[in-house]
């Protein structure tokens, strides 16, 4: 069997399986004011069979040769047999073509044709604006140029239905320049179930999911209720955890919006190391973060050092946690701190937040011996 029809053979495969996968939840039930109001962000429920939608998923269709979403607006537009058939792709993208009345939207969709077509008689900058212009679509895309020789098709490093948003909050402790942005998916992607730096150069994502799981159990903490719910995904509410809570909210109108901030820096400080080390080590990652979202707000960041120290067997996160509180107790001359963590939290906040820093830059020299 060639690679070319072994290929063909799994993407036929994970195509069937994904035809009877649907999401329990919508992303227009998650996204309901979930940011704080100071980002200005809304979002109304944005459906794949929209007419942007649609023009999204026939651009993934010509590029990818992927029908899934197309499927997804009409189930069985683009069947199995026809995946088999040379060039069906294009022949499915000038069938679309053919339904579409708006004039600005067929203009678009012949220039998306001839650039898959003609890729030769377009420059970089012509690209971009391209790019640019599709955003305001909600189609999130960045072209990719396979080679510098004549005839390079162009290929999609990525599309994605829904916003990119520009990130205002600043790192604590790293200096960088580079404007990111917060992704905002429309419809599910796999990649996108769990906050992560992601594996796009200039985006993160944040779960609104997981920042709403916070901002509820440390509303409940601070009116002494019980709380049950996983904190930070994975560690039940301890004692040290409830007093950080306390310690860190005693403005309740903040918290949402100094938990989005955690979040955004801790996934921050994952893709700057990504993108300046190329270090993608989980321990080192969690180590860093961990002192960059304890130097930005010490008591909440220190709820998650403690939700780290509580799961239950020994992973990346329990281990960042420990390295940070090993480094603690040997600068602070703290020798108990090992086996009485619960007791970093008294430490002053102006020595905790010297301490956390000189930590971060330990840390990050490091990784600069090692590059």
């Amino acid at each position: 069997m060639s690679a070319q029809i072994l290929l063909k053979t799994i993407f036929v495969s994970i195509l069937v399986a994904a035809q009877f996968f649907v999401p329990l939840r919508s992303h227009a039930d998650i996204f309901h004011n979930e940011f704080p109001l100071e980002y200005k962000y809304r979002y109304s429920g944005v459906s794949i069979k929209t007419v942007n939608g649609k023009f999204y998923a026939y651009i993934v269709l010509l590029f990818n040769e992927n029908p899934h979403f197309v499927n997804l607006i009409q189930k069985g537009t683009i069947s199995l047999k026809e995946i088999g058939i040379e060039g069906f792709h294009i022949k499915a993208f000038r069938s679309y073509l053919s339904t579409v009345q708006d004039n600005k939207l067929l203009e678009e969709c012949e220039l998306i044709l001839k650039l898959f077509l003609e890729p030769d008689h377009y420059k970089d900058n012509q690209l971009r604006q391209i790019e640019s212009s599709l955003a305001k679509r909600n189609i999130i895309l960045k072209f990719y140029r396979e080679g510098i020789f004549k005839g390079a098709q162009i290929t999609l490093d990525y599309c994605i239905f829904g916003e990119k948003i520009k990130i205002d909050i600043k790192h604590p402790l790293f200096e960088s320049s580079e404007e990111m942005y917060y992704i905002k998916p429309y419809i599910y992607y796999d990649e996108f179930s769990t906050s992560n730096s992601t594996f796009y150069y200039d985006m993160v994502y944040i779960n609104p999911d997981e920042v709403n799981n916070d901002y509820l159990i440390a509303k409940n903490i601070i009116s002494g209720k019980d709380v049950k719910s996983m904190f930070f995904v994975g560690s039940k509410v301890s004692e040290d955890i409830r007093q950080c809570i306390l310690l860190a909210f005693k403005n309740s109108s903040s918290i949402r919006s100094e938990i989005w901030k955690m979040f955004v820096v801790h996934e921050l400080t994952h893709k700057i190391m990504n993108n300046q080390f190329n270090n993608y080590d989980q321990i080192t990652g969690e180590e860093i973060s961990l002192s960059s979202t304890i130097y930005s707000n010490p008591y909440l960041g220190l709820s998650v050092m403690y939700s780290y120290l509580n799961y239950g067997k020994m992973n990346p996160h329990r281990m960042a946690a420990m390295n940070y509180i090993t480094y603690i107790s040997e600068v602070s001359g703290m020798k108990d701190l090992i086996n009485n963590p619960g007791n970093v939290k008294n430490i002053p906040i102006d020595r905790l937040k010297e301490y956390t820093k000189n930590h971060f830059y330990y840390c990050v020299g490091k990784l600069k011996l090692n590059r």
